[in-house]
């Protein structure tokens, strides 16, 4: 049994596009060092956006628990490295990504969540498509936000500018540095280096 388990949350639509693919050899990486990987692709999934949950943060209930959010919560809050993989859409997140993360505050008080994703290690996978400047920190800045917010560490990103579906898998070197950074964060999580 693994003692380093790795939730990804693949934001993209695009099975198969430069989001997914990456992700998907990250935790090749993360699976050679020995963890335990787990990938939610959040556009099969039933994540409905957040409804009414009122100011207090102590007492807000997630009026739509009846989907697959509170599961994928669930899990991350169990994982030991929790992968935020999203394309830039926008100037931010997927709407997919977006979706879980603000029905994570109906949430954010309760203490399985907090002490679940306190000391976790979170990683961003993103591409963008700009032919101009790097967009990747419209992704980066909100998951760096996060971890502070849950006192997690922030373990590091792969960002790449690509738009076309799966050009990372022609870019040289792009796939290589996912997979090393996949095998690196279970090493720094598990305490032997990165």
């Amino acid at each position: 049994m693994s003692d380093i388990k790795v939730v990804a949350l693949c934001g993209s639509p695009r099975k198969g596009g430069n989001t997914d693919l990456m992700t998907d050899v990250f935790l090749e990486g993360a699976k050679a060092e020995g963890a335990e990987v787990e990938k939610f692709v959040l556009d099969e999934m039933n994540i409905r956006p957040i409804g009414p949950v009122g100011d207090d943060f102590e007492m807000r209930a997630d009026v739509r628990a009846d989907d697959d959010a509170r599961m994928v919560l669930e899990r991350m809050a169990a994982a030991d490295i929790v992968v935020y993989a999203s394309p830039v859409y926008w100037q931010g997140v997927s709407a997919q990504m977006k979706c879980l993360i603000d029905r994570q505050s109906a949430y954010y008080m309760a203490d399985w969540l907090r002490e679940g994703m306190a000391n976790c290690g979170m990683f961003v996978i993103t591409a963008y498509g700009a032919p101009t400047e790097d967009q990747s920190h419209w992704v980066i800045d909100p998951v760096k936000h996060w971890a502070k917010g849950f006192k997690a560490k922030y373990l590091g990103e792969v960002a790449v500018n690509a738009a076309g579906w799966g050009d990372v898998a022609e870019l040289e070197g792009v796939l290589d540095e996912c997979r090393e950074k996949g095998a690196a964060a279970v090493r720094t999580m598990r305490g032997d280096g990165g």
